[in-house]
């Protein structure tokens, strides 16, 4: 079986569970591509595996995607290469890639779908340093709703707090509203959806 297909089933059902289980983290494959890099999401160098297997099994030529921030012209290339989805604008994007870890209140621009089909709303890609390591976290967030057992609560650092603010307003108004995936450099995956209620403290 190609490596390459096999990754991308392995990472659908990862996505698949913490979909189902908001705020929960899990670990995503490495070695996407036969164990080849693609650039560090930041930089340009060293290797982004955890995001690359997500944008392999979620992005083919029939979507859109939109790169926020100054990493964009490095990544647009390669996210095309590997998956033939083409560039959009914020606002019509079916995927949203935020390399720098917060949107700056960009992604309230995101589209929400509409009452007859809200699950046309964007999906948005974080990605940040480290989904374990709170320990500057300046901001308590908890989550409630559809896969949480009595709410889950956790730390964020300031600009993170500003951006949960920006997603519990893009969702304010369910079933519109946004998907969200949070990535870090050590691979692992966090989801919260639109489902999700976010109270911000």
């Amino acid at each position: 079986m190609d490596n390459t297909y096999l990754l991308a089933q392995i990472t659908y059902r990862i996505i698949l569970q913490s979909m189902g289980h908001p705020g929960k983290i899990y670990q995503l494959p490495g070695g996407w591509v036969n164990g080849q890099g693609a650039g560090d999401t930041r930089t340009g160098c060293g290797k982004a595996d955890g995001l690359m297997s997500v944008l392999l099994t979620l992005l083919d030529h029939e979507v859109t995607f939109f790169l926020l921030g100054s990493s964009a012209n490095c990544f647009e290339d390669k996210i095309f290469e590997l998956t033939r989805s083409t560039v959009s604008d914020i606002v019509s994007a079916d995927f949203i890639i935020v390399p720098e870890g917060k949107s700056g209140g960009e992604v309230l621009k995101a589209r929400r779908g509409s009452l007859d089909y809200p699950d046309a709303g964007a999906t948005v890609l974080y990605i940040i340093d480290s989904l374990v390591d709170r320990s500057n976290g300046k901001g308590r967030i908890l989550l409630k709703g559809p896969g949480i057992k009595d709410g889950l609560e956790i730390s964020v650092s300031g600009p993170m707090k500003d951006e949960f603010l920006c997603i519990k307003e893009a969702n304010a108004e369910f079933p519109l509203g946004i998907d969200c995936i949070f990535i870090d450099k050590f691979d692992r995956i966090m989801c919260i959806p639109r489902s999700t209620m976010i109270e911000v403290n």
